[in-house]
């Protein structure tokens, strides 16, 4: 029987080729990391079924709001950025709806590009119908409608009076109303300004309006009177007084004969911001009287009258 005969320096040759070829087998591809670090799409859902896309030009993103669509304080964007790629403050997290917030997209390498949110609302001009005055109470609230393309937000909308010297007076807004076509009506706490004729100033998102002339009309609060819950008896020429509030332009008040509707004047002796007080007339007809009234001329020279009391009896008149 042969045997082979293998000499060592076939075995180291042998051998060397098994650990190459074992070696070959195990070695794996390496790639390098990814240097991009694009923010590729920054999207906002505004409602149901409706996206807002952003423009994403040289670091910035730019989103344009709609301007009838309220702005939220704050939005919940969806981004994509490149592959491998992170972005901080990622996708879906809510942050505050303004120009200062920055995403910054970090790349495989560690690279870091920073991108900054500009909120732009397409918004028309703004128009303000300034053809029928709009008469405001002070300590009241006022409504002033004919606002068109206005954003109803007070986040991003301010009013303001304007007087003929030029002060710009701010005001609190309370609510927005839509009339329909984009135009609204604005309820505002009528500022503690001085009575007379204001221009209205809107300051919208982007647009600015003044209107053309002064047709808010600011007057004092409506006088009241307190009401009677006592009949009381006066001869002929006596004086009564009734207290109520902001008691200015009292004139002559009335009283009502019980059992018709003849009304007679009472004279106005005096007043002052708190109460008023009436003098019987030397010719008042003796009898039970069932209403009274106070009395005032408002802004555009009406007499108002201001019940007094109802009750029955509520003045009764002796010789």
């Amino acid at each position: 029987m042969k045997l082979f005969s293998i000499s060592t320096s076939q075995l180291t040759v042998a051998a060397l080729g098994l650990w190459l070829t074992i070696g070959a087998c195990s070695k794996e591809t390496v790639q390098a990391p990814y240097p991009y670090n694009e923010l590729k799409t920054f999207q906002v859902v505004a409602g149901v079924g409706d996206t807002i896309p952003a423009a994403i030009s040289n670091g910035s993103i730019i989103l344009y709001w709609p301007f009838d669509h309220p702005l939220p304080e704050s939005i919940a964007p969806l981004i994509a950025v490149s592959e491998h790629a992170v972005v901080s403050p990622a996708s879906g997290t809510k942050v505050s709806l303004k120009d200062s917030v920055s995403y910054v997209v970090t790349a495989e390498t560690g690279a870091k590009a920073t991108y900054k949110l500009r909120v732009v609302v397409n918004q028309p001009d703004l128009l303000i119908n300034d053809r029928t005055d709009v008469v405001g109470r002070l300590e009241a609230t006022t409504d002033i409608g004919g606002i068109t393309y206005v954003i109803p937000d007070s986040a991003f909308t301010a009013v303001y009076l304007v007087s003929a010297t030029g002060t710009a007076t701010r005001c609190v807004i309370n609510s927005f109303t839509e009339l329909g076509a984009n135009e609204y009506s604005v309820n505002i706490a009528t500022p503690a300004v001085d009575t007379g004729s204001y221009k209205l100033k809107i300051v919208s998102g982007a647009q600015t309006v003044t209107s053309e002339r002064d047709y808010v009309q600011i007057i004092y609060p409506f006088p009241t009177v307190n009401s009677l819950t006592a009949a009381f008896t006066l001869k002929r020429g006596g004086t009564f007084t009734l207290n109520g509030a902001n008691m200015r332009g009292m004139v002559a008040g009335r009283a009502r004969l019980t059992g018709g509707q003849t009304y007679y004047n009472l004279e106005l002796v005096a007043f002052d911001l708190t109460s008023v007080t009436y003098r019987i007339p030397a010719d008042f007809p003796p009898g039970n009287y069932n209403l009274l009234h106070a009395a005032f001329r408002n802004y555009l020279g009406a007499t108002v009258y201001l019940r007094a009391g109802t009750i029955n009896p509520v003045l009764i008149i002796t010789e």
